[in-house]
């Protein structure tokens, strides 16, 4: 049975028809298909539907009625104990069946049975069916976040910003102790997922030239992760001063005057006073997204 917008789902179909299985290579062309009709054409799961078919330490699978794909969904482990899940995505001729929940459950089951404590996912604040679904299957808001964008920028550098050569032995401490740090649950984005921040993921990222910092008098004042894909600048993580947080997100605003990426877009806890700082500083509001969680 091929879904057809022509000729919506039958009108008997019953949950049970829909059998959920791992995912195989031939599934693609379906699933992509499904992709085309979602955020206008700009959906993010055909970038990343080869990483997940791979990854062989998470899940993907997809929702079949007739053993025609309808649906799919992913997992993989952020943590030995904190799964994400992510990419639901069904047919527009089959939502409302409960098929997004059907996946959900069955990478919960996964999760749980590979040892997770914890299972995370995201939706936006829009997304009205999502939040339903999720409230009745147990899943709790962990966060919502806001979501700040830029196109335009700036063509004076601000000064004072650095990327530190080195871990400084107090800054982990500095920043884990942060009520920014608590605000964020112990997280950061990129933009679509909220990972875990530990002290070794923080090296990584100061390894790999991703942390800013602003200093006086040899303290930090201020502490940022950004990440930088598919040229697009992601501010994921904030702490410190609000003035100084500002002149980091005004540093990669004027990254932007270089023409080699189209925006900078940042991700804060919604009632974090840094929000307004960051539209002193020239960003806009754009969308709320929530991170739930589920103890399994």
């Amino acid at each position: 049975m091929k879904p057809r917008s022509q000729n919506p789902r039958p009108m008997r179909l019953e949950l049970s028809q829909v059998k959920i299985r791992r995912a195989v290579a031939s599934d693609k062309g379906p699933i992509l298909e499904i992709c085309k009709k979602i955020w206008n054409g700009r959906d993010y799961v055909p970038e990343v539907w080869d990483d997940w078919l791979k990854d062989r330490g998470g899940m993907l699978v997809v929702a079949t009625i007739d053993e025609t794909p309808v649906g799919v969904a992913h997992a993989g482990f952020q943590t030995r104990d904190v799964a994400w899940l992510e990419g639901v995505r069904v047919h527009e001729d089959y939502r409302g069946l409960g098929i997004a929940g059907k996946l959900n459950r069955a990478l919960v089951k996964f999760a749980r049975e590979k040892g997770a404590r914890v299972a995370r996912l995201c939706t936006g604040s829009s997304n009205l069916a999502s939040r339903r679904h999720l409230r009745k299957v147990g899943f709790d808001v962990l966060q919502t976040f806001q979501r700040l964008d830029s196109t335009r920028g700036v063509g004076r550098r601000p000064l004072g910003v650095i990327r530190p050569k080195q871990l400084r032995s107090g800054l982990w401490n500095w920043l884990s102790s942060r009520p920014e740090f608590v605000e964020n649950r112990a997280m950061y984005s990129d933009g679509w997922t909220w990972h875990p921040l530990t002290s070794a993921v923080f090296r990584t990222h100061r390894a790999k030239g991703r942390v800013l910092l602003t200093v006086a008098k040899k303290c930090p004042t201020s502490c940022s992760i950004f990440l930088d894909d598919d040229r697009m600048l992601t501010l994921g993580f904030a702490a410190g001063a609000a003035d100084d947080v500002a002149r980091v997100a005004r540093f990669l605003r004027f990254r932007l005057s270089g023409g080699g990426y189209r925006k900078v877009r940042v991700l804060l806890p919604v009632n974090s006073p840094l929000v307004r700082a960051l539209k002193d500083a020239g960003f806009e509001r754009t969308a709320k997204v929530l991170v739930y969680e589920k103890f399994l």
